[in-house]
């Protein structure tokens, strides 16, 4: 639902997929694995987790064998980013009104039908 709902405000993007694959995960130890965990070429995904890390949303740390990413957590943007993340997938109705997800839900269906 969380995907769904940041895909209507933000667009369905790699961005978005990335940003949801760390939500969801703590970190991943090469970007063949963030590739086939979100279904993007390792091309484009190589190009959003360094945009990502230059934005200081993500980090890197360096083995050996592998390059291991993960969330930066000493980041004030990660941090705000995976807050809103967290509220959006949270939020419902509150004393009778439509929460969030409720009216994403509903702009959507008009704009679907808007497109047909």
């Amino acid at each position: 639902m969380t995907m769904e709902r940041l895909e209507k405000i933000f667009g369905n993007t790699a961005y978005v997929k990335i940003i949801l694959l760390f939500y969801n995960s703590s970190y991943f130890d090469n970007m063949t694995g963030i590739a086939n965990a979100v279904n993007l070429s390792h091309v484009t995904v190589r190009k959003v987790v360094s945009d990502l890390i230059e934005a200081g949303i993500l980090s890197e740390t360096k083995s050996e064998k592998s390059r291991v990413i993960m969330i930066n957590e000493n980041s004030p943007y990660s941090e705000a980013l995976f807050n809103f993340i967290t509220i959006i997938n949270s939020v419902h109705s509150i004393d009778g009104k439509k929460g969030i997800g409720e009216i994403i839900e509903k702009r959507y269906e008009i704009y679907r039908r808007k497109e047909e």
